[in-house]
């Protein structure tokens, strides 16, 4: 296979200052991530991760994705976090520690690997600067979205891109870093323009093929395959029945692209700088192929049109990784200059934000406050093997209170899919055709989801009245009243009675003893 790098085969050149020497260069990076971890550990879990932790349990108990679990993202991330709840019963520690150690553990073992890999290429300080680097990245800079799919695929990928691509490597490590990769890459479609993108420049570089038909793309390529033949056995609810009713009603959660971009431009800006200065470099793998990973993730974040901040990560991540890696092998002294103020700009900006939104998550900050206040409301109302449910188009109040409160999580979603486009339609007129058909659809498949939900008979409700809220922000809804209208649900919600609230704009209703 024709080599797309300058230096030689990896496997084949040897660090020759050992244990040492390596010892250097990793501990300040392990350093970091612990203290980057303990850090995080001062937070609350995101609510997507607190939501898919939570349910993946439902897995272990044999409920099927689709059904028992149901939402809009397919179902790789429940498969993954089931071992991991599963491992947290067995050893009787808390799910969301042994999550957090989990995925400390995968960074580890990551930025184990590159030492090993880039040595050849880096110098020991080069690596160790760059792998300090990556221990802040991957933990503080994730901030609120550690654990997020987008976190993941960065450091599940990072092996591939960087050690392996377009490189002569053992057939074992190709293998397993194509099927790494493959995993990050299942965990949206949108993530597809990734390797796409990579293999293009490989092919292109070289001028031949045969760089891209490699043990590492095909592991990748297997992957997708075994995951949607999976997908189709395991959980085939979900592909039949969840994805086409998904696919009519989920744009009430998007936005346009000027308001998908404009949120934070800074990972597009950021990015284009990456792919800039690898230009000027001369288009050298080791910048060029996070750069480009980074492009190929902000075009999955854009594609996914609703502007999430944790769907630019991956751009972000891997612009910063590209620009570290221009600054730290760029022959040409301008494009270093360049790199370096574009990174020492970023880095600032990110690192101020990243201080404050851990302020605001932190047992003193608002978030922390709220969401204190929110688990203590549960407790108190929920008996310890009751359960409740909210009301709301955001997984918040739901997740991640559920986890820290232990108590059961009654809905088979994390918020209502349906409810923001109902909203939205419902605050238009006239209706086309068309619309009013979408509008019957979603609110008879949202009042089906309700009544099922509440059959279990939930002890405590939460609903979401804030003036601004999630997807629909100021429209006027009363969610209850839009229920209420369905006399299924009118019965069932008569023996609920409404509560104090310990959080201005989170209604609470409670069941009875009558009910």
């Amino acid at each position: 296979m024709q080599s797309i790098s300058n230096t030689g085969p990896i496997g084949l050149e040897r660090e020759t200052t050992g244990w040492a020497t390596t010892l250097a260069v990793i501990a300040p990076a392990l350093v970091l991530l612990a203290l980057g971890g303990v850090l995080q550990a001062q937070t609350y879990l995101n609510h997507d991760v607190a939501w898919v932790l939570n349910s993946s349990e439902r897995l272990l108990q044999g409920g099927t994705f689709g059904r028992d679990i149901v939402a809009s993202n397919p179902p790789l991330i429940w498969w993954l976090s089931a071992p991991v709840a599963g491992l947290a019963n067995l050893l009787s520690t808390d799910p969301v520690g042994t999550f957090r150690t989990v995925v400390l553990t995968l960074i580890a073992g990551v930025i184990i690997l590159l030492n090993q890999g880039l040595a050849p290429r880096l110098s020991p300080r080069r690596r160790a600067a760059f792998l300090a680097m990556l221990a802040l990245l991957l933990t503080l800079g994730v901030n609120r979205d550690f654990g997020q799919r987008e976190h993941l695929a960065v450091a599940l990928c990072l092996p591939w891109l960087l050690l392996v691509v377009g490189r002569e490597v053992a057939p074992g490590k190709a293998l397993l870093a194509g099927v790494a990769a493959g995993i990050a890459i299942c965990f949206k479609p949108h993530f597809l323009a990734v390797p796409a993108l990579v293999w293009l420049y490989t092919a292109l570089r070289a001028r031949s093929l045969r760089p891209v038909l490699t043990l590492d793309t095909a592991g990748l390529l297997l992957t997708g395959v075994i995951y949607v033949a999976a997908t189709w056995v395991f959980a085939r609810p979900y592909l039949t029945e969840v994805v086409p009713l998904i696919t009519q009603v989920y744009w009430g959660f998007e936005h346009s692209l000027a308001e998908v971009i404009g949120t934070d431009p800074t990972p597009s800006l950021l990015t284009a700088a990456a792919l800039l200065l690898a230009w000027r470099g001369g288009w050298q793998p080791l910048p060029t192929l996070p750069a480009l990973a980074a492009t190929g993730f902000l075009l999955a974040a854009i594609a996914q049109s609703k502007g999430y901040p944790y769907h630019f990560f991956p751009a972000l991540g891997c612009a910063f990784i590209s620009l570290t890696l221009t600054l730290l092998t760029a022959s040409r002294t301008t494009v270093r200059l360049l790199a370096g103020l574009a990174f020492t700009a970023a880095a600032a900006w990110t690192a101020l934000y990243t201080v404050l939104m851990m302020s605001y998550l932190g047992p003193n900050g608002t978030y922390g406050r709220q969401t204190a206040c929110l688990v203590g409301m549960v407790e108190q109302n929920v008996p310890g093997e009751g359960g409740f449910m909210a009301f709301s188009t955001h997984p918040y109040p739901g997740f991640p209170v559920a986890n820290h409160a232990d108590r059961r999580w009654v809905a088979a979603t994390n918020s209502r899919l349906f409810l923001p486009s109902i909203t939205r339609l419902r605050a238009q007129s006239p209706l086309s055709q068309d619309a009013a058909r979408v509008l019957a659809l979603a609110e008879k498949a949202e009042r089906a989801a309700a009544l099922r939900d509440m059959s279990q008979t939930p002890e405590l409700v939460l609903v979401d009245a804030r003036e601004r809220r999630h997807a629909i922000d100021r429209i006027e809804m009363d969610f209850i009243a839009f229920y209420n209208e369905d006399p299924a649900f009118s019965r069932i919600w008569a023996g609920y009675s409404e509560i104090p609230s310990c959080l201005p704009g989170i209604r609470a209703f409670t069941l009875s003893k009558e009910s």
